[in-house]
């Protein structure tokens, strides 16, 4: 018996992708980035021993720069872990951090922690000029894909679905003659050749289709075969497709091009056969929402209104786009001990002036201890009242409209008070 493969939850998946696209951006200006992966059954006193070590030898370091940003690294992450009291997340966690200042010259040390969607198995301490993702991005790795196959006499357009986002893998063009035969020719002749001519190109974009989706496997959940008139029906008949990828026929479509457009015709039309794709989940979640607006019902919109919506209780589902990149620190007052959070729209811009301790009014004796994101934040946040959470893509008109209309932040409630 096969053992269960281990399914990462949607919505942390997708905050995770989100998470890896924004650290592989750093780059270190020597090998000043430190990655610490952490299991969740890892013995807290060997990785004490082995920070405390680390910043022993790290007084070797010959370039006095980064001799400094390793050190301002490895207290960083120190002082994270005894804050956190070495509580690990059920699946591990990454620690990360490093001076990530663009600037030639200034030092921005930043700490980021990654909760892995699948259990951590990797032990592992990495100093380099770039942050180590190479496990996280394994775990990263679609489950789940669905093809897409345009095509007529003339032209064959293949895609494939990937969440809420497809991707063209190829197009092609058959060279068939029209209908009107070349002078000279007989009209028996000039239909066998463009007969042959049409097979030909049906072969060749069948052995396209089984090289784009034979090597997914399991992995792929169905192919629709789309496109104008009676070609599709033709070009299925041929059984020149691979006998596997003939059984993951889900069904056809009538579009009006065979491009890129009638890719987007299919995902647009194809909502019974994709129903338990991303896509048209996403699309159906957006439409309740907007449907609960018009009514004045069960729904509410906008940062502060969402926010009590989920200390109360009364969010049923969040609803959050997935362009918002807040975040929120998390602080720490030096000189009265008080521990507070505090949302920052755009960090860049934030002077640290702005930041003042709310018990003791004090904005010299601050130190970040944590930085998340604000999509994270929410999460807890709904999962503590057990409400569902949907990230919410721009890949959709209605997740556009969300975003641009609704500030990105929502919620379906469960009752309005």
């Amino acid at each position: 018996m096969k053992p269960a493969i281990e399914q990462a939850d949607e919505v942390e998946l997708l905050l995770f992708k989100k998470k890896l696209k924004k650290l592989q951006e750093f780059r270190g200006k020597g090998t000043e980035l430190i990655s610490l992966y952490l299991p969740p059954e890892v013995d807290r006193s060997s990785v004490t021993a082995q920070l405390t070590e680390e910043m022993s030898q790290s007084s070797n370091i010959k370039g006095p720069a980064t001799r400094k940003n390793v050190q301002g690294a490895l207290r960083r992450i120190q002082g994270f872990l005894k804050q956190i009291d070495f509580k690990l997340p059920e699946k591990g966690l990454v620690v990360f951090s490093g001076n990530v200042s663009e600037q030639e010259g200034r030092t921005d040390i930043q700490l980021f922690t990654v909760r892995p969607p699948m259990k951590l198995k990797t032990r592992l301490y990495w100093c380099d000029s770039e942050f180590h993702l190479a496990p996280l991005k394994e775990m990263a790795k679609p489950s789940e894909v669905h093809g897409i196959v345009c095509i007529d006499k003339n032209e064959a357009t293949i895609a494939v679905l990937v969440g809420k986002k497809y991707e063209i893998l190829g197009k092609f063009t058959s060279g068939v003659s029209g209908k009107s035969r070349a002078g000279g020719q007989s009209s028996v002749r000039f239909e066998r050749l463009r007969e042959e001519a049409t097979h030909e190109f049906y072969k060749r974009i069948s052995e396209k289709v089984n090289q784009a989706f034979l090597g997914e496997g399991e992995k792929l959940k169905g192919l629709i075969i789309a496109g104008p008139g009676l070609t599709k029906k033709y070009f299925l008949e041929t059984g020149l497709i691979d006998y596997r990828l003939r059984k993951k026929i889900i069904g056809s479509i009538d579009t009006s091009y065979t491009d890129e457009s009638g890719i987007r015709e299919v995902v647009q039309k194809a909502d019974e056969l994709l129903k338990d794709s991303e896509i048209i989940k996403e699309r159906k979640t957006v439409q309740e929402f907007l449907t609960e607006i018009a009514k004045d019902a069960l729904a509410t919109f906008g940062q502060k209104q969402v926010e009590e919506a989920l200390e109360t209780g009364k969010a049923r589902m969040l609803l959050v786009s997935e362009a918002i990149d807040w975040k929120v620190l998390k602080i720490k007052c030096n000189s009265c001990n008080n521990a507070q959070e505090n949302i920052v729209r755009e960090l860049k811009k934030l002077a640290a002036s702005r930041i003042s301790c709310r018990k003791c009014q004090g904005s010299t004796q601050l130190e970040v201890i944590e930085e998340i994101d604000y999509i994270d934040w929410l999460l807890e946040k709904a999962q503590a009242i057990s409400a569902e959470t949907k990230i919410i893509s721009l890949e959709t008109e209605e997740g556009k409209q969300f975003y641009k209309g609704f500030e990105g932040i929502g919620a379906i409630l469960r009752y309005k008070s």
